[in-house]
């Protein structure tokens, strides 16, 4: 099938079976990963592996474009509104989440390696769920701000936590590696990223003011993005890193920052909608069968790890009762990011790589379905969103 032709049917179907979903009072993620799983090769096999090894130049645009999104979060005035909070809360449910997730895996299956690089997988939520479920259902107030800025938060320590667990990784998996390397690869990759990072925000700070014609609005952010995460993909930084870097720069430099990001939205919705829906033709049935026990043991501690760490971080800053019953919840969903990440190990790790994306794909089937809906639920339990 034609490229051309694969992306219509794609984005047909995914509209049409977000639409059914909606029905069910189910968001609209649900029904993109639902479509993908559908049409993709695994099930009717509309779409062939091929068509969707052709597209998956996609899912890095979206990645970059989600974690830009993630950028704005990193607003100085906002940050400082919540700031001790925010922080307290981020860093305690990901290092929690982390450990319990590192720890039970260990106990299991004995494999310092391969738990240790789940376990920072296991940090990662779903930013791009999680805000379209938000916008969806125009959820407004404390607990909505609080979840944007922890997850926007949560996904940079996830990021530096899993440059950090791939290097310990390594330095267990190789002799011949030395400790000088295992330690300057990643802060290569980190200081590289926020380097390019920067640089991208400053040229779109640069490029695009008060004076610009919404043409200029249009293009110029989403080509210097774009540059931005193939020049991280050519020197082997992280595009994740870079996006939330050029983002953040905007967020706090631009005088037309909203104008820019609410540009950059528009124009992401499409992208977002194919990025899910190749995300659900990524989910193999035979690997969802083959969740089994360690797979299970690992959502447990996961979902564990992320409610009783954001239940301690909410009593630690003293946080208003629904923020406190209610934020877990909202933290479970996990994608583009854990997907990302895996597919790295995956290609770094060729012992125990594929091992690690088959856990993880599978963990994602579970948590793409449960994870919005939970969020949906928190919003509207809360009051800070209704029911449409």
């Amino acid at each position: 099938m034609n490229t051309i032709l694969a992306l219509g049917i794609i984005s047909i179907t995914s509209i049409i079976v977000a639409k059914l979903i909606n029905k069910l009072k189910l968001p609209a993620v649900t029904g993109y990963l639902l479509a993908g799983l559908l049409i993709g090769p695994y099930v009717l096999n509309i779409i062939s592996e091929t068509n969707v090894k052709d597209l998956s130049f996609i899912s890095d645009f979206a990645l970059g474009l989600i974690a830009f999104h993630v950028g704005k979060g990193f607003q100085i005035k906002q940050i400082k509104k919540l700031a001790k909070s925010v922080i307290t809360i981020t860093f305690l449910q990901a290092f929690i989440t982390v450990i319990v997730v590192f720890v039970t895996l260990l106990a299991f299956t004995k494999d310092m390696p391969f738990s240790l690089v789940i376990a920072a997988i296991s940090a990662a939520t779903a930013p791009a769920a999680t805000i379209m479920v938000i916008k969806e259902y125009r959820a407004r107030g404390t607990l909505t701000d609080t979840l944007i800025s922890v997850v926007a938060m949560d996904d940079l320590v996830c990021i530096i936590l899993f440059s950090i667990a791939n290097a310990i990784a390594e330095i267990a998996l190789s002799g011949s590696i030395t400790i000088v390397k295992a330690i300057a690869s990643p802060l290569i990759e980190i200081i590289g990223s926020f380097l390019v990072g920067g640089i991208a925000g400053l040229l779109i700070n640069f490029a695009v003011n008060r004076k610009s014609k919404q043409e200029s609005i249009i293009l110029i952010p989403m080509s210097i993005i774009l540059l931005s995460i193939g020049i991280s993909i050519k020197f082997e930084l992280s595009s994740l890193l870079t996006c939330v870097t050029a983002g953040a720069m905007i967020a706090n430099l631009s005088p037309i920052e909203a104008k820019i990001f609410d540009t950059a939205e528009d124009l992401s919705t499409h992208i977002y909608l194919l990025f899910f829906t190749f995300s659900g033709m990524s989910l193999d049935l035979n690997v969802i069968k083959g969740l089994g026990f360690i797979g299970i043991i690992y959502i447990i501690a996961r979902t564990l790890g992320k409610i009783s760490g954001a239940y301690i971080g909410t009593l630690v800053t003293k946080a208003e009762s629904k923020i406190k019953k209610n934020l877990g919840f909202g933290l479970l969903p996990q994608a583009g990011v854990a997907i990302g990440l895996a597919a790295i190990a995956a290609t770094k790790f060729p012992t125990m790589g594929n091992k690690i994306l088959n856990l993880i794909m599978a963990s994602v089937f579970v948590y793409e379905f449960v994870g919005p809906v939970l969020t949906k639920y928190i919003l509207i339990k809360s009051g800070e969103a209704q029911e449409h």
